[in-house]
């Protein structure tokens, strides 16, 4: 993914490994003196071997040479090329949920936004307990402004928090957009125990702002944090600035 990842497989090449003929030659034994003119004139037949055996690549390094022939393909900027690729992958191993996501990605990075959430949605029919793949799709869903869909997709599932803070990010986030601000500050909360993100201060206080409640000590914390963006932090300040205006009067 990791090794997630999630990053297949492809019926390509099986390639016949040819063993080299290799002569024999027969064991050493004693001759007599008289059997030596006999050997000079018809020396005897040297025996030899000649085999050809097939490898059969694993699972795994199958896919891998797949992936490999992706990689040149995305290189030599033949897309169509890499996807049909990953897709022949799919088709003799349905279940590797790295090449599905790979593709999925290939298909939204070119605008082909139903035939992501086509491969999306399959492989969680496969398996729904798919952190990343679920995230994949939610996202997807998310960028077409479809936020209550996005939002029930992430709660089809409940991966561990702590090594999925991405995934509740989002969900945080969805259910801020889609006006369920009370559950969206207590996940947010959740997150800032783990790591003191700026986005999330942000997202709680948009939370308590939009519940009535005091948004300031979040924004404060928001404005402090060295990873929020040049657009946010003004938009922070501003806010920051008005409710200082409004306490004053």
């Amino acid at each position: 993914m990791k090794g997630a990842r999630y990053w297949s497989r492809l019926l390509l090449m099986l390639l016949p490994l040819v063993q080299t003929a290799q002569a024999q030659a027969p064991d050493e034994e004693e001759w007599e003196l008289s059997e030596w003119a006999d050997l000079m004139v018809a020396p005897p037949a040297a025996e030899s071997s000649f085999s050809i055996s097939e490898v059969t690549l694993s699972r795994g390094d199958w896919l891998a040479d797949i992936g490999r022939q992706a990689d040149a393909a995305l290189a030599a900027g033949d897309w169509a090329r890499a996807e049909f690729r990953l897709a022949q992958a799919l088709a003799e191993y349905p279940d590797d949920q790295e090449t599905r996501l790979r593709l999925a990605s290939l298909q939204f990075g070119r605008g082909a936004l139903d035939q992501a959430r086509s491969q999306l949605q399959q492989g969680l029919e496969l398996d729904p307990d798919q952190a990343d793949m679920r995230l994949a799709l939610a996202r997807l869903l998310a960028e077409q402004q479809r936020y209550n869909a996005a939002l029930q997709v992430l709660d089809e599932s409940s991966p561990s928090l702590s090594q999925h803070l991405d995934y509740y990010s989002l969900k945080a986030d969805m259910a801020r957009r889609s006006g369920q601000c009370e559950r969206a500050a207590e996940t947010y909360r959740q997150l800032l125990e783990h790591s003191r993100v700026g986005g999330w201060w942000l997202g709680l206080g948009l939370c308590q702002r939009q519940l009535g409640e005091d948004f300031s000590s979040a924004f404060q914390q928001a404005r402090t944090s060295a990873d929020l963006g040049m657009a946010s932090q003004r938009f922070v300040e501003q806010q920051l600035e008005q409710h200082g205006t409004a306490q004053t009067h």
